[in-house]
């Protein structure tokens, strides 16, 4: 049996969660994982993750209240999914930091860089030679859907090439994974973590027009989205985006016109730097390094 530990089961934790379930249920070769601990805060918690997983009672266990410490002492590998205002008190409580060391560690906490979660855990652990070993990683809200793009950052020398493999297996359940070097973190805060939102307003701007054209917002909100994810798996599948674009404008045609339109109003522009303003910002809530093309100085 080997297990896992989930620290906080909010959207994300229990979205991981769930995809691992599902595929422990299945027996899918891709995980080995399957034995499940769920921790939680609250009473309230732990019945409403024991409503939502109830058929799933034979290889998942869910606690709250003050059970960490136990649970990660039996488990093989722990994520942590506390929300980032929470991850000190949760690393100091007395016994976690000792019960993490030498175990796989995997964080989805933004905003908190590899070194300063080892940093707070070497600062709370009874043994000032203990190691732990912390990767980060950054999902993004599509993990809700299993359609998650998720950075697994460069981890540090001598990780255990077990751990690494582990955490792909993990992230894979849920959508899809790159591995980027810690430089790169920042820049995929936003890219990964900004885009969806950014593709929301176009959505939205575009099921406006539809209905400003006639078409019932219902059918405009499907049409769009089955356009959104079409294009998408045509992307994913190698075609450009420009060639996409080429392919679908044909000269004096209606999405020619539509498209100058855009270049007219600086669509292309906005969206570019919106994306490196989000970027600039991720940088500053991050390690702090410029670049040179960041929108301030």
């Amino acid at each position: 049996m080997t297990s896992l530990c989930i620290l906080g089961c909010g959207n994300l934790g229990a979205a991981i969660l769930e995809c691992l379930l599902k595929a422990a249920k299945a027996d899918a070769p891709s995980t080995s994982i399957n034995r499940f601990t769920a921790c939680v805060r609250s009473e309230r918690s732990r019945l409403r993750l024991s409503e939502r997983f109830g058929t799933y009672k034979g290889p998942l266990e869910i606690l709250s209240g003050g059970s960490n410490v136990a649970a990660v002492k039996s488990s093989d590998y722990v994520v942590l999914a506390v929300d980032p205002a929470d991850v000190e008190n949760t690393i100091r409580q007395p016994g976690l930091a000792d019960a993490l060391a030498g175990k796989l560690l995997i964080s989805v906490i933004a905003g908190w860089t590899r070194d300063k979660i080892e940093t707070a855990l070497t600062t709370h652990s009874s043994d000032s030679s203990s190691k732990f070993w912390v990767v980060r990683t950054l999902p993004n809200i599509a993990a809700t859907v299993a359609q998650s793009i998720t950075a697994i950052e460069t981890p540090s020398p001598g990780l255990p090439s077990k751990y690494l493999e582990v955490t792909d297996e993990v992230f894979s359940c849920i959508g899809k994974t790159i591995h980027l070097d810690p430089s790169r973190i920042d820049a995929f805060t936003a890219v990964g973590g900004s885009t969806p939102a950014f593709f929301a307003v176009i959505a939205d701007a575009l099921v406006d027009a539809a209905v400003a054209t006639g078409v019932p917002r219902g059918d405009a909100n499907a049409i769009i989205a089955q356009s959104m994810l079409g294009s998408a798996i045509l992307l994913q599948n190698g075609l450009r985006p420009a060639d996409l674009r080429d392919q679908g404008t044909s000269p004096g045609g209606c999405t020619i016109a539509g498209l100058m339109v855009l270049e007219e109003t600086g669509v292309r522009g906005g969206l570019s730097r919106g994306l490196r303003e989000a970027v600039t910002v991720a940088r500053l809530m991050g390690s702090g390094r410029e670049n040179l093309n960041d929108t301030r100085s």
